[in-house]
């Protein structure tokens, strides 16, 4: 195929109004992930915890990100959310890995900090 060729097919430019689209959608949802940084951030400032729906969130809210990366570099040809299902559990086998590895160590830090409390001495023990 020629360049005039690829330049009438329809595909080619249904695909970079999707990559513009989709552009935009990941150019908003950085400044989204910015704000979920600094109020976790702030959470585990002021609690020493973190919000855990906003964790469960985050995890998806990462997978739709590579997705839409995915989509935009040509690596896959499957459009992300709105034209397909918004990312699960059962999504980017990688990342469930590295969420499993995520939360063992979230119960081991919880299991520490719970076995590593002082309690208060006793005044009269000394």
């Amino acid at each position: 195929m020629d360049i005039k060729e690829n330049a009438k097919n329809v595909d080619v430019w249904t695909r970079g109004l999707f990559i513009l689209i989709y552009g935009v959608i990941f150019y908003f949802l950085f400044f989204l992930i910015w704000m979920v940084v600094i109020f976790q951030f702030l959470m585990k400032l002021i609690t020493t915890e973190l919000n855990e729906q906003l964790l469960d969130f985050s995890d998806s809210l990462t997978k739709y990100v590579s997705q839409i990366l995915l989509y935009i570099t040509f690596k896959s040809e499957e459009r992300p959310f709105p034209f397909s299902p918004w990312p699960s559990d059962d999504d980017l086998l990688s990342s469930d890995s590295l969420s499993s590895n995520q939360a063992s160590t979230r119960k081991k830090k919880t299991t520490k900090k719970k076995a590593t409390k002082k309690t208060p001495k006793d005044p009269d023990e000394t």
